[in-house]
């Protein structure tokens, strides 16, 4: 068994992450319309995470078999967020679709015509 030095790995790793970091705050600063900057955001996070468990959790130095073991409960986690993407982007303020409107504030249910407490 031998021990190498993956300190020259490590560094450019965090200088990967750092460099990731910068883009995200630049990409916050640029318009690219509401889904081309859910999609900048989200793929810029990936990689981000991706070189974290590759290198800093050492999947990348495992067997094979171990990446089963975490993509699977990945594949069910963006399942689950999936399927509740419809039913978040159909119940926003106006109904339109959008998923990032603020919800309602109030809560209508039958027979109350206003704020708690006035009937």
């Amino acid at each position: 068994m031998s021990a190498e030095d993956h300190s020259k790995t490590y560094v450019n790793v965090l200088v990967g992450l750092a460099v990731g970091t910068v883009l995200t705050v630049g990409a916050s600063l640029v318009h690219f319309g509401h889904w081309g900057n859910i999609a900048v955001g989200l793929l810029i996070a990936t990689i981000k995470a991706s070189l974290v468990v590759l290198f800093f959790m050492h999947l990348k130095y495992e067997q094979r078999w171990w990446a089963g073991i975490v993509l699977f409960p990945l594949a069910l986690v963006l399942i689950i967020i999936g399927s509740n993407i419809p039913d978040t982007g159909l119940n926003g303020r106006h109904s339109g679709g959008d998923l990032l409107t603020e919800p309602d504030p109030v809560i209508h249910h039958a027979g109350h015509a206003g704020p708690a407490g006035h009937h």
